[in-house]
């Protein structure tokens, strides 16, 4: 029988050197604080290396073990995958990231804001304590070394499991789902399109021993009424922009496929059809604000795209209230093209 893709590795050891660490800072920290928190006299050298110095080593050595962890945590063979492409909602797509981080933790590359904020706010706080105690509150009756042994010791866990979930291992750049917030808020985008219906989130899945991957995310959206025979596919690399647009017209029993591109190089429609493969560019059919749409004029993009299909479709395939009726909500009238 074949070895598993990935193997699983013990994180005891990690585990333990954290709990040890939080329980040895909070002690150090203590007693450092207790013997260097300045009462009468003020001195840069005391207030450096114990309030600045150390604390950041503690907390770049929390970063470390945590850092370590993830790479000591599997080990993966990295295998040939076979992929088909699988659609969801977008709800569905939310879903599955959560569910992909906390399956695949071991794997995937899990950053968030409070991995890195928390304990550069904890660092920040040390530095200036004993400055704030110096100049306004010089009798703290001893609490003064407690708050400073906590936030040591808080820092040091915080950065260990931060790190531990946020860093990246061999297996990381399978596991990871890429780009996949920037697919579902395209998605989100054009469901407030007129014409536009099943707003779906493609993924390419692959499945190996049980493990499941989720790559090249794009969104494909249907067009009101010809969703057998129209369809836009669409991709974006940045949050809140559009990168690439595919319109497709499927071919009839008179006509030939006809199909469009959006380039985020040219931001004009370029027109094929049948085998042609120079094209021509298209002028833009809805009337708006917006007049050369760019990669973050998304709704402007698709409301042209679907203006585009459907006068094409009402041009070679014949009328159709409905169609003619999202043409007038969209504000758009035949062009020259």
């Amino acid at each position: 029988m074949a070895e598993s893709i990935i193997a699983y590795k013990s994180l005891t050891k990690i585990y333990l050197a954290i709990i040890l660490g939080a329980i040895l800072f909070l002690v150090l920290g203590y007693f450092v604080a207790d013997l260097f928190i300045p009462s009468t006299t003020w001195d840069w050298v005391t207030i450096l290396l114990p309030f600045i110095g150390m604390p950041v080593l503690v907390t770049g050595l929390g970063f470390y073990i945590g850092w370590y962890g993830k790479r000591s945590a599997i080990e993966y063979t990295d295998p040939t995958w076979k992929v088909e492409p699988v659609q969801m909602t977008i709800d569905d797509a939310k879903a599955l990231v959560k569910r992909n981080k906390r399956k695949y933790w071991r794997m995937v590359s899990n950053s968030s804001y409070w991995t890195f904020f928390i304990p550069i706010a904890l660092l920040l706080f040390m530095s200036g304590l004993p400055v704030y105690i110096f100049f306004e509150t010089p009798n703290l009756a001893g609490l003064d070394s407690w708050v400073f042994a906590l936030s040591l010791s808080l820092a040091f866990t915080v950065a260990s499991f931060g790190a531990l979930l946020a860093s990246s291992n061999a297996a990381s750049e399978d596991f990871d789902i890429l780009l996949v917030r920037e697919a579902i808020t395209l998605a989100k985008a054009q469901e407030k399109v007129p014409g536009l219906s099943h707003v779906r989130v493609v993924f390419d899945k692959g499945e190996i021993d049980g493990f499941e991957t989720y790559e090249s995310p794009r969104v494909v959206s249907r067009i009101s009424g010809i969703e057998k025979e129209a369809y836009i596919e669409s991709w974006a690399e940045d949050l809140h922009t559009v990168t690439r647009v595919l319109c497709r017209l499927h071919e009839s029993d008179n006509d030939p496929q006809v199909v469009w591109w959006w380039m985020s190089r040219d931001q004009n429609f370029r027109k094929f059809i049948g085998t042609d493969e120079n094209g021509y560019y298209v002028r833009l059919p809805v009337q708006s604000k917006v007049k050369n749409p760019g990669v973050k004029d998304i709704v402007a993009v698709f409301e042209n795209a679907v203006a585009i299909i459907i006068l094409e479709w009402l041009q070679t395939r014949g009328g159709n209230d409905a169609l003619s009726g999202f043409l007038k909500e969209l504000n758009a009238v035949p062009r020259e093209g």
